[in-house]
């Protein structure tokens, strides 16, 4: 399978399928991006006449058309390499680590063995979750079930904290102490509003023309993961009922949040 069979291929009518166009896709950084959003592209030039053999200026004018469009702070961030796009979301998540841990409310050598390991781990999945989402869209098309799981997974590995040994002070905290609830309510807050530059960073490098659901999970997921890394750093309480209510909350509630506005967009 090569450029031409491609591109007749939609030609015909059908956006082509099989092993050897995924072969084919692996090499071809052109050719993917016919594949993007359910080949709406490639099915968008077909349309068009671009990919027949119709008079060069013809087909000048309408890639002109779709380049136009292409215009303004996202269309430069999306245009990046997926190394660089990667690298720039991280490298934001990196900086909202370090102005958290030089506020020093919670120094790293207090933190405790386990803490520590299962902050550590939080890194390795917000690294591994950011570059799945800005993966080349054909791939992400190819295993949605694996990006789904994943998504999960970063909902729900902060929860690993909970195996942390709660400190004498933290134990006697529950849902019905004085404060609980405004303790906790404060953290979410805080832990949500830090992690959503994250967030709308992700939105602003994805390639596709309307953000799908799966990266919109694993936005979510990414929210989950740096806000529990924020938290470890700003907040010293090891109580569990806390940490449940204040802590691994965000990420179900976020989660919820773009499964709902999904919903309603498929909808309309």
């Amino acid at each position: 399978m090569d450029c031409a069979e491609i591109r007749q291929g939609f030609v015909s009518g059908a956006a082509p399928a099989g092993s050897s166009v995924g072969e084919h896709l692996e090499q071809c950084a052109h050719c993917t991006e016919l594949f993007g959003n359910r080949a709406a592209l490639g099915r968008a030039l077909a349309a068009s006449a671009v990919l027949r053999a119709e008079p060069i200026a013809e087909q000048l004018a309408v890639t002109e058309a779709l380049i136009a469009r292409e215009r303004g702070a996202r269309a430069y961030l999306r245009s990046r390499p997926t190394r660089v796009r990667w690298m720039l979301c991280l490298g934001l998540a990196a900086l909202l680590l370090a102005l958290e841990g030089a506020r020093r409310h919670v120094p790293l050598r207090e933190l405790g063995g386990t803490r520590l390991i299962v902050g550590l781990g939080l890194l390795g999945a917000l690294a591994l979750v950011t570059r799945s989402a800005l993966s080349p869209v054909s791939r992400r098309h190819r295993a949605p079930r694996a990006r789904s799981i994943l998504a999960l997974v970063a909902w729900c590995v902060p929860c690993a904290l909970w195996l942390a040994p709660e400190s004498s002070g933290s134990a006697a905290e529950s849902f019905s102490s004085s404060g609980f609830a405004l303790r906790s309510l404060g953290c979410f807050g805080y832990g949500s509003a830090f992690s959503a530059p994250s967030f709308a960073l992700l939105w602003a490098l994805d390639r596709g023309p309307r953000v799908s659901y799966r990266v919109w999970a694993l936005a979510a997921g990414l929210v989950a993961l740096l806000g529990s890394l924020i938290l470890l750093l700003h907040c010293p309480s090891t109580n569990r009922a806390h940490l449940l209510a204040g802590h691994f909350s965000i990420g179900l509630v976020w989660f919820s949040a773009v499964s709902l506005v999904c919903w309603r967009r498929r909808l309309e």
